[in-house]
């Protein structure tokens, strides 16, 4: 056995350990953590067990891509660099970052969004006649999920912005904002994220199917 195919084995390992840890500390126990987060407030949160909790997707994410990095036989370099983001990010999440709220810091970060949005569009725009049918059909795809997680971000700005105040209570107060108007955003986030998800997924694999010749 090579080495190449010894570090798969151990990639599909650390998959399937990140896979597990987000499903089954992220969504599955969930279940359980809201409800005593809802009873008992942040004291929930307090101790080991909320720990591995709070991280269990953030950095079941990491876990997962490191995994598939060397299933996909990822250069040394770069995954090395993934590892080292993965600890920065981590100590980010513990840390933290700023309890105040800076309106023009979520106003150059949605600059950025809409200007990393269009420079996307215009390189599929550009590399779209040069691909096969089915190719096309799957940067499409990905395309349409971009769409989506743009609105996603505007969509967010409306919640913890402009028009719930979330992040404002005391204009939410001042404008008497009904909880209805929130749950109606979060949840179209919410419908918009599975939208993008899904069809950022679906054009991943048609375009391996292009690439593979798979029907």
């Amino acid at each position: 056995m090579n080495r190449s195919s010894t570090l798969q084995k151990i990639g599909w390992f650390v998959f399937a350990i990140g896979a597990i840890y987000m499903l089954g500390s992220g969504w599955l126990y969930s279940w359980w953590m809201v409800p005593a987060i809802e009873q008992s407030g942040a004291a929930a949160m307090d101790g080991l067990r909320g720990m591995i909790w709070g991280l269990s997707v953030p950095l079941g994410v990491f876990i997962v891509a490191i995994g598939a990095a060397l299933i996909g036989k990822v250069e040394r370099r770069a995954f090395w660099l993934l590892v080292l983001v993965t600890v920065l990010f981590v100590l980010w999440r513990v840390v933290g970052t700023t309890s105040r709220f800076v309106p023009a810091l979520f106003g150059i970060g949605g600059g950025l969004i809409t200007l990393f949005f269009l420079g996307s569009v215009l390189h599929w725009a550009r590399m779209r006649p040069r691909l096969s049918q089915p190719a096309k059909t799957g940067t499409d795809l990905s395309m349409l999920g971009l769409v989506f997680f743009v609105v996603v971000a505007w969509d967010l700005c409306g919640i913890f912005g402009v028009g719930n105040f979330v992040l404002r209570p005391e204009l939410a107060d001042k404008f008497t904002i009904p909880l209805t108007s929130t749950i109606n955003a979060a949840t179209g986030v919410l419908i918009l994220l599975v939208l993008g998800w899904g069809f950022t997924y679906l054009g991943q694999l048609k375009s391996r199917q292009a690439q593979t010749g798979e029907v």
